[in-house]
């Protein structure tokens, strides 16, 4: 009966979680995407911190989708080939 239980909660959380969040920049390019939300979700001004993490950037939320949403961050700046090879080289 337990095991019931907890397949049952297992299911429900699962179908909660199953989003999608895209930040995508003002030429419609995907930033950011990832199975949990970017910015606080518990606040009106939604679009002000999607602005705080993309300038002029709009989110859109996908539910219950089929598709996969790996995790892709172009908000932070990313490490050039040479940056790469020095730490390569030093480790």
């Amino acid at each position: 009966m337990k095991a019931i239980f907890a397949l049952l909660a297992f299911s429900f959380s699962s179908v909660a979680s199953a989003a999608c969040y895209i930040i995508y920049s003002p030429s419609n390019e995907v930033v950011w995407q990832g199975d949990s939300p970017p910015v606080a979700m518990n606040t009106l001004a939604i679009d002000n911190e999607v602005q705080k993490k993309v300038r002029k950037g709009h989110m859109v939320i996908l539910i219950d989708s089929k598709a996969p949403c790996p995790a892709i961050d172009f908000t932070t700046p990313r490490k050039t080939m040479r940056q790469k090879a020095e730490e390569m080289k030093n480790s």
